[in-house]
């Protein structure tokens, strides 16, 4: 009895690898995803150096690369970036989809993504310099992405004059590298068969054909004449941002409009930002702040300008190659906008720099990557996402249910009426539909059911968001739980890398809720407010009686009571093999291989899925 005791005792604190496990999936159609309304190719002039890209402005990388359409450009996917804005190698053709589909060739390997640079005249660096030219670029492997396995690579080549691209530099992951962190490469150019007027280098990636599954990121890419070799050391005399401006409302990036105007100075945070001194030299940073507010008032449309800051410093000055995060320097004020019926709020910061002024790299422009904008939302639901999804997030079990925290931000209760939810395009069948459930809160977890609907899954690219209306709604406050349940096919939800409200993610795998500590990012699935068809609760007039017995037994016992969805696991949540037959109103479970420990039946039993526990003895 005293060993029953301390294995039961334990069940409080062990957490199961198979139940405590929400799996992360990679999106096959890949939010702001090349958009290609030609050719692969398109033909630009020869240049001239210097060739610079930080891949800040998609138009801007327009006119300096001949083939991008199968990388991604974009400012989500790297973690910590020299300056915002990557090219990210994420194994998807110009379409989102995978370079080879084909589900029987899942594991085949080969080149996948491709960035082939324009055309540049090297025959106009005389002789005497042409030691000095040098490409120089950054590159990280994984970070907000899947790493690269062990034989996965990436490839620099360079064209040479008889028209043959020639491998220059092969990229692997090393021991003592980091996902989050990005390493630099300099690369001399001083052989004669590149100096011709036709002259190119690429990017090429080699891994997994079948998907999402191999990142790679590109970024602050130079190639110049009058260089050294170690001249990355002294940097490069610009201060840009680094990271986009985070939530305003506390945590979310959208609110229902009546819910924070309830309290709108304590629901209004200031947002961070990251900026970065690329140089070797400390520098003073200053920059002006504004807002486009876009009020909507029985559906007229009014947009006022707002100059919020100017010339705001950076205190204390930036010193050599700091990255700093900071918040801005004023807390906007929404209040002359609380009659309005919705409100969308684009927050911009500009950089004063100088950075293009006598800097000895004219004609580069390192104003071009100053400014940075993001955009919030007071209208009828929460958001703690930013509207970009970069993977997606399923349960992986029938049966399996995830809860969403939402923290209201006014002390009244509300009507939850809908739900907008992104479901990405990933590998895998998709169900077609799926049950959503609203839960009140009870010590700091699900508690009682509210609500619970059936609704359609519909898949979409681009983090499109799917708007359903419930049939009935749920009264709220303070603080509520929104989720759903896993059908027997798979269901994904759309995951922003980019802001981490992972801990108000909650699963329940076992009868019991378990606060998740795997995934990192914000869920894409928001509650609508309004008015509804109002229900109080959906909870079971009597739970029914469920009993296991005899316990402990050698791998054979009954249940007796309404079950239905049988499954056994053994201690470290791994599913045993059994053979269960039904009579009356029983079940007899007859483990094959029964061995002596702790073991966990789970069941639904008609209202909820629940779990008894059994011990199995020698």
């Amino acid at each position: 009895m005293y060993v029953k005791q301390i294995l039961i005792g334990l069940l409080v604190t062990i957490s199961l690898p198979g139940f405590t496990q929400l799996k992360r999936y990679p999106i096959e159609q890949s939010f702001n995803k090349k958009e290609v309304t030609g050719l692969k190719t398109k033909s630009l002039e020869p240049m001239s150096l210097p060739f610079w890209d930080d891949f800040f402005s998609e138009a801007n990388s327009d006119t300096l690369w001949e083939n991008k359409a199968t990388v991604w450009i974009n400012n989500t996917m790297a973690i910590k970036p020299p300056t915002i804005g990557v090219a990210t190698f994420d194994g998807l053709n110009e379409n989102g989809q995978p370079h080879r589909p084909n589900p029987d060739q899942i594991l085949d390997v080969g080149f996948t993504d491709s960035l082939e640079s324009r055309k540049i005249k090297m025959t106009e660096v005389p002789l005497f310099q042409r030691n000095s030219v040098f490409l120089s670029f950054f590159y990280q492997w994984g970070g907000h992405g899947e790493a690269p396995d062990a034989n996965d690579n990436l490839r620099v080549e360079f064209l040479t004059s008889t028209g043959v691209w020639q491998q220059v530099l092969f990229i692997e992951i090393e021991d003592n590298q980091q996902p989050d962190e990005f390493y630099a490469v300099t690369l001399r150019i001083n052989q004669n068969e590149y100096y011709h007027d036709d002259f190119q280098f690429r990017f090429r990636s080699f891994g997994r054909q079948s998907g999402n599954f191999d990142a790679w990121h590109i970024d602050y890419v130079y190639l110049n004449r009058g260089r050294t070799e170690n001249d990355l050391a002294n940097g490069f005399p610009d201060r840009a941002p680094n990271q986009l401006l985070g939530p305003l409302f506390n945590s979310y990036y959208a609110v229902p409009k009546e819910h924070f105007f309830t309290d709108a100075a304590n629901n209004t945070t200031q947002p961070v930002f990251g900026i970065s001194n690329l140089s070797s030299i400390p520098q003073p940073t200053n920059y002006n702040l504004d807002a486009t507010v876009i009020s909507f008032k029985d559906g007229v449309e009014t947009e006022q300008f707002f100059q919020a800051a100017t010339s705001f410093p950076v205190l204390p000055s930036m010193q050599a190659f700091e990255r700093r995060v900071i918040p801005i320097g004023v807390k906007p004020d929404l209040t002359p906008f609380a009659a309005e019926d919705s409100l969308f709020i684009n927050i911009r910061t500009t950089y004063i720099t100088g950075d293009s002024v006598n800097t000895g790299f004219e004609p580069i422009n390192f104003y071009a990557n100053d400014t940075i904008r993001q955009s919030y939302t007071l209208t009828n639901y929460y958001a703690y996402d930013d509207g970009s999804a970069e993977y997606a997030v399923g349960l992986t079990q029938r049966g399996n249910l995830a809860a969403y925290r939402f923290v209201m931000q006014t002390p009244e209760a509300d009507t939850v009426i809908g739900v907008q939810v992104h479901y990405p395009i990933s590998t895998g069948v998709s169900a077609a539909n799926a049950t959503f459930y609203i839960w009140s809160n009870e010590d700091d977890s699900p508690g009682n059911i509210l609500l619970q609907e059936l609704a359609p899954v519909q898949r979409t690219t681009n983090s499109q968001f799917i708007q359903h209306i419930f049939t009935q709604s749920a009264i709220v406050k303070d603080t509520f739980y929104l989720g759903w349940e896993q059908p027997n096919d798979r269901v994904v939800i759309g995951l922003d890398a980019g802001n981490n409200s992972g801990d108000h993610i909650f699963v329940n795998t076992t009868g019991s809720w378990i606060q998740n500590t795997t995934i990192e990012g914000s869920l894409m699935i928001r509650p609508i407010f309004g008015k509804g068809n109002v229900i109080t609760s959906i909870i079971p007039e009597k739970k029914k009686e469920v009993s296991l017995y005899p316990n402990p037994n050698r791998g054979e016992f009954f249940l007796e009571g309404e079950v239905d969805r049988l499954s056994v696991y053994n201690a470290t949540g791994q599913p045993v093999t059994f053979e269960a037959v039904s009579f009356d109103n029983r079940q007899r479970i007859q483990l094959a291989q029964p061995k002596p420990g702790l073991y966990f039946v789970r069941y639904f039993n008609g209202q909820v899925y629940s779990v008894e526990k059994f011990i199995i003895r020698e």
